[in-house]
C-alpha cells in the first residue's frame, strides 16, 4: 500500500482527492494547518498532521516521521484579486513554502510529486487560435514585458514589468543564492506571461519543479486546473473556504441570502454575453486525475504538465443560470467593474491528459451546479458543525 502525503488535504479539492485515494486503497496522511481547511471534511480515521508549511523544521520532521512515497500538493492561496494587493503573501505561501516541501522530500528520499497548478499561468490569448489553451503555450510564447495588471507592492501602485521585477527581487533575496533555484533569463521570460501574481506564483512553482527534476531527481506531474466548481455527489465534501472565491459557490450563497449579492466583474469583455468565459471542472474529476498521475509516475514515466478541464467554455451569466436551474431560485447579482488579473476567456485543450493518462471528465456544468447546491443547501452546515 503506497503512503501518500496530501498537503492542503482538508481543503476543497484536497478533500475530494483524499476520498478518491482511499477508495483506491492508498494510505493517506493529510498535512493542513486548517487555516482554510476543515478536519470535518476528512474521514474520521485519517491521519492529520496540523502544521504550517512555513515552518521548515516542522515540515522536515513530519516527512522524517512518516516517510511518504509520494506527495500531492494542494497547499496554496488562490484568490486572484488578493494576489494583486498582497503579493508578498503569495510568494511566501505558494512558492517559498513549496520549496520547503521539495527540500523535505529530498531529505526523506521521496521522489514523486503531483502539483496543483492553474490556468492562470496562460494570461490572455495573443492570437485567436491560442484558445483552447495547450500546454506548450508557456514554452513557445516569448513576451518582452510582463503582462501583470495593476496591483500593489509595499502599498505602492505597480504594474507590468516593474511589478514582476519587485516580485522576483524578493524571491531572489529569499532563496539566498541557492544555485539550483536561481532563475535564468528564459525563466523570467516565461514568468512575463500571467496577468496575476497568483498565476506568476504557480508558474514559478512549475519552473522550480523542473529544476528539482533535472538536478535532484524529483519527478513530477503538474496539473493546470481550470475553474473548479461542484461538490462530492454523495455530499461528503464541497467548497468550504471561510471566504469562498468560487463563482458557483458565491452564486449559491447569494440565493441562500448569506451574502447580499453576487458581484459580476465586468460585462464588457469580447465574449458571447460580455462576461468572462471559463472552462469549469468538477473536483471529483480532478481527484481521479491525481490518482492516475501517481500510477503514471510509479511506472517510471517522465515528468509532465497537463491541462485539466472539460474543453467547453461557460460565461459568468451561464453559471448563474445553471445555479438558478439547480436551486429553482433567482441569483441576486450586480454588474461591477472588471477585476485586475482576470483574463477575458480561458478554455483548455485537455487531450494530452486524455491520451497519456487515460483521463476523461464525467461531470458537466449542470452536474456541477446540482452537486454544489446539494452541498451548500443541505450538507455543508451539518458536516462542519459535527
Amino acid at each position: 500500500m503506497k503512503k501518500i502525503f496530501v498537503t492542503g488535504g482538508a481543503g476543497y479539492i484536497g478533500s475530494h482527492t483524499v476520498l478518491e485515494l482511499l477508495a483506491k486503497k492508498y494510505q493517506v496522511i493529510v498535512i493542513d494547518d486548517l487555516r482554510a481547511g476543515h478536519k470535518e471534511l476528512l474521514p474520521a480515521n485519517i491521519t492529520l498532521e496540523k502544521i504550517s508549511l512555513e515552518d521548515r523544521a516542522d515540515v522536515f520532521q513530519v516527512f522524517k516521521k512518516h516517510q511518504p512515497e509520494a506527495v500531492i500538493d494542494f497547499a496554496a492561496y488562490l484568490a486572484v484579486g488578493e494576489s494583486m494587493t498582497q503579493p508578498e503573501k503569495y510568494l511566501q505561501n505558494n512558492v517559498l513554502n513549496f520549496i520547503n516541501i521539495l527540500d523535505a522530500m529530498l531529505k526523506s528520499n521521496c521522489r514523486l510529486i503531483i502539483k496543483s497548478s492553474t490556468a492562470a499561468v496562460y494570461g490572455n490569448p495573443i492570437k485567436e487560435n491560442d484558445v483552447p489553451w495547450i500546454e506548450s503555450f508557456t514554452e513557445t510564447y516569448k513576451p518582452k514585458k510582463a503582462a501583470l495588471l495593476e496591483g500593489k507592492w509595499a502599498n505602492e501602485d505597480v504594474v507590468g514589468e516593474e511589478f514582476l521585477q519587485k516580485f522576483l527581487e524578493r524571491y531572489s533575496a529569499e532563496i539566498d543564492s541557492r544555485q539550483e533555484l536561481i532563475l535564468s533569463n528564459e525563466d523570467v521570460t516565461k514568468l512575463r506571461i500571467p496577468l496575476s501574481v497568483y498565476g506568476v506564483s504557480k508558474l514559478l512553482d512549475e519552473i522550480i519543479l523542473e529544476k528539482y527534476n533535472k538536478t535532484l531527481g524529483i519527478k513530477y506531474v503538474a496539473f493546470r486546473y481550470f475553474n473548479v466548481c461542484g461538490a462530492d455527489p454523495n455530499g461528503r465534501t464541497g467548497d468550504s473556504k471561510p471566504k469562498p472565491t468560487n463563482l458557483m459557490s458565491m452564486a449559491i450563497l447569494s440565493v441562500l441570502s448569506k451574502i447580499p449579492e453576487l458581484l459580476v466583474y465586468g460585462n464588457d469583455y469580447p465574449t458571447k454575453d460580455g462576461t468572462g468565459v471559463r472552462d469549469y471542472i468538477h473536483p471529483s474529476d480532478l481527484a481521479v486525475a491525481h490518482v492516475l498521475a501517481i500510477k503514471y509516475l510509479e511506472s517510471d514515466n517522465k515528468s509532465e504538465i497537463f491541462n485539466l478541464a472539460t474543453g467547453y467554455g461557460s460565461s459568468v451569466l451561464e453559471v448563474i443560470k445553471a445555479v438558478e436551474s439547480a436551486s429553482g431560485k433567482k441569483v441576486k447579482y450586480k454588474i461591477t467593474d472588471r477585476r485586475s488579473g482576470d483574463a477575458s476567456i480561458s478554455i483548455a485543450d485537455s487531450s494530452k491528459a486524455e491520451k497519456i493518462l487515460g483521463w476523461k471528465t464525467k461531470y458537466n456544468l449542470t452536474d456541477m451546479a446540482k452537486t454544489a447546491w446539494k452541498w451548500e443547501s443541505c450538507n455543508k452546515e451539518k458536516i462542519l458543525k459535527k
